[in-house]
């Protein structure tokens, strides 16, 4: 495993037929903002994977990246990222069952995590063709992880921003503060979902895993969060297997594991775990980012992203 701490910009080495149950719509790229370089038309579309429709956009051409997620959180989590990757790459972000702009969670809403690695295996299938890139944040860390394990072929590299595998802390003393700071908040979010406040459950989530950041956040960002509160619950409270660090080493494909160094130190050591469990991984810290990283430090995550990507083309 490979170390680096991002503090300053990072130099890239080089220059850097659709199924009849996919929908489509496009929309012209918006000029005037300084994130949005990429001069590509971006599509809006909604496929059907299992008896459920869900919404994705897409821009670019080339090896297909495809963008996953956290929690409390949809396909706008990646605002900053898309028109920057699409300059060389098909870039795909899609919202994970039941998170906006989907429909919302029924009485029968399954959202284990089986299902979600499922609902990805008949999206990149659908939009074909793999195997792809893939980029997942959080618990779309997990969703790309189990998906690897289970359909190798789609697969050609990963990237992981602060993965939710606690289950590759082994039960030492060295992870003994990091599995105490897991058994906390997962209580403290016990008790605000009871309350269905859903303000509340927001802020508690994000004093932890990223301080300050729902303060200082704009409309549309808590617009966002607040839209995914039943789909966040779900993903709190649905079955999830564990994921170790015996089933991290079966992976045997490049991986990038990125965390930020203001993040929860819980977080920071599963970050590290899953990079030293993954044979030749390669593990980038990003200096005064949190959790949300990619919202927060997206110039410094995009060139970390793209140097790895560029380094492992086919």
């Amino acid at each position: 495993m490979k170390e680096y701490i991002l503090t300053s910009l990072i130099l890239i080495a080089g220059s850097c037929k659709s199924p009849s149950h996919i929908t489509e719509s496009t929309k012209s790229t918006g000029p005037g903002s300084e994130t949005i370089l990429s001069s590509s038309i971006q599509k809006a579309g909604v496929i059907t994977v299992g008896g459920l429709t869900f919404n994705y956009i897409e821009q670019g051409t080339g090896q297909p990246v495809v963008l996953i997620h956290g929690s409390v959180s949809d396909y706008r989590e990646w605002s900053n990222q898309m028109a920057v990757l699409s300059q060389y790459y098909r870039v795909i972000a899609y919202s994970r069952r039941y998170h906006w702009p989907n429909l919302p969670p029924g009485s029968d809403a399954d959202a284990s995590l089986e299902k979600q690695v499922e609902d990805l295996i008949g999206i990149i299938t659908a939009l074909g063709p793999g195997p792809v890139h893939i980029i997942g944040h959080s618990y779309g860390g997990a969703v790309a992880l189990h998906l690897t394990l289970r359909r190798p072929d789609l697969v050609q590299t990963l990237v992981l921003a602060e993965p939710a595998v606690a289950g590759v802390l082994s039960n030492t003393a060295e992870n003994d503060s990091a599995l105490k700071e897991g058994q906390t908040i997962r209580a403290k979010m016990k008790e605000v979902f009871a309350s269905g406040n859903a303000e509340l459950i927001v802020r508690t989530y994000a004093d932890h895993v990223a301080p300050g950041s729902f303060e200082k956040s704009g409309p549309e960002e808590r617009k966002m969060l607040l839209e995914n509160v039943l789909a966040f619950q779900l993903d709190n409270t649905s079955q999830r297997p564990p994921f170790t660090c015996g089933e991290a080493q079966k992976i045997g494909i490049p991986v990038l594991v990125i965390s930020g160094n203001l993040s929860p130190l819980g977080l920071q050591r599963i970050a590290e775990m899953t990079a030293q469990c993954i044979k030749g991984s390669q593990l980038v810290k990003i200096a005064k980012a949190t959790h949300w990283m990619v919202r927060e430090q997206p110039k410094l995550f995009n060139d970390a992203v793209l140097e790895f990507l560029n380094k492992n083309k086919k």
